[in-house]
């Protein structure tokens, strides 16, 4: 038995506790645990009402992980989010108020609706892993995840995140609408519970350290390591494609497999770990010649292009 194990049971333990309260959404649970395991972020795209943030808050409890949620807006400011100093009139001194950004799972609800300074605030926080304020650093709690949302329909009142940004995003990931069983299944949840949430914990913030610490001795082959980069490059050759994936799109993918792999309970890579994440993490990294999505990526086309880069590279045996 692999000693990864224990992150497999982990892993099915949350996704049995998730699907308490939510259907389906398999592959964006997925997407929580991979990001979480190797400190990265998520950003789930979908129309209103598909649950995202429902799913935030799910992902969150079954891990009693704090959970804190912000609304963007164009008139948010930074230290909305960050924090700020404020006066203390008992002892006549300027104390430091945390801002939301201090929980270990941050929701950005509707990204793309904050101001690009706001925007960049809590992207310097999702880099850095930390916040500066009046010259003074404040660390984040650990682990720290922020999930974003955005609707890719709507324009007006938006301000799209630039690719250095995006690029910030470990995952990418599309919530589709669900199917009509799905949808049975969900009224019959809601009628069984209401808006509660219906998840027990199973794990602390200390077991999830311990996990997101295991991941980082997971091996991987140089073979694979080839692969990875093959990848990438292929990515930058392909027809209608004006910018390929950049080298930390490599080192996502490093991090993506490995974490895929311990989920899966095995503490090496294989290439199917590769090829499961690659259009998860690739999707928001290749910028292309047609755009056909109002936010300036089209998801199916780039998913597409994605599939094609993994069918042109071999995979080693």
């Amino acid at each position: 038995m692999s000693k990864l194990s224990w992150i497999k049971d982990l892993a099915e333990r949350v996704r049995e506790e998730i699907h308490k309260s939510i259907v389906g959404m398999d592959v964006a649970i997925d997407s929580l645990l991979i990001s979480l395991l190797v400190q990265g972020h998520v950003l789930i795209e979908g129309v209103p009402g598909l649950a995202k943030t429902y799913l935030a808050k799910a992902f969150a409890n079954t891990l009693t992980l704090s959970f804190k949620r912000i609304q963007f807006t164009n008139d948010l400011l930074p230290s909305d989010i960050v924090g700020g100093m404020i006066f203390d009139r008992r002892t006549g001194e300027f104390l430091f108020r945390p801002g939301p950004i201090f929980a270990n799972i941050v929701l950005a609800d509707e990204i793309n609706r904050g101001a690009p300074r706001t925007q960049s605030a809590l992207l310097e926080a999702m880099q850095e892993f930390q916040v500066t304020v009046e010259g003074k650093t404040y660390p984040l709690p650990r682990p720290f995840m922020v999930i974003a949302t955005q609707n890719p329909i709507e324009l007006e009142g938006t301000y799209p995140l630039p690719e250095a940004e995006l690029d910030r995003f470990l995952i990418r990931v599309l919530v589709n609408y669900p199917t009509r069983d799905e949808e049975i299944e969900i009224l019959r949840l809601k009628n069984r519970h209401g808006e509660d949430l219906n998840v027990s914990p199973v794990a602390d913030s200390e077991k999830v350290l311990e996990a997101i610490q295991a991941v980082k001795n997971v091996y991987i082959d140089d073979d694979i390591l080839g692969y990875i980069v093959d990848i990438v490059r292929e990515s930058r050759s392909m027809p209608d494609v004006v910018m390929g994936a950049s080298t930390r799109a490599e080192t996502a993918l490093l991090y993506g497999s490995k974490a895929y792999a311990a989920i899966k309970g095995r503490d090496y890579v294989i290439p199917d770990d590769v090829k499961y994440v690659a259009p998860l993490i690739l999707n928001h990294r290749i910028l292309l010649r047609r755009r056909t999505s109002s936010l300036g990526r089209g998801e199916q086309e780039t998913m597409l292009v994605t599939r094609k880069v993994l069918e042109r590279v071999e995979a080693p045996k």
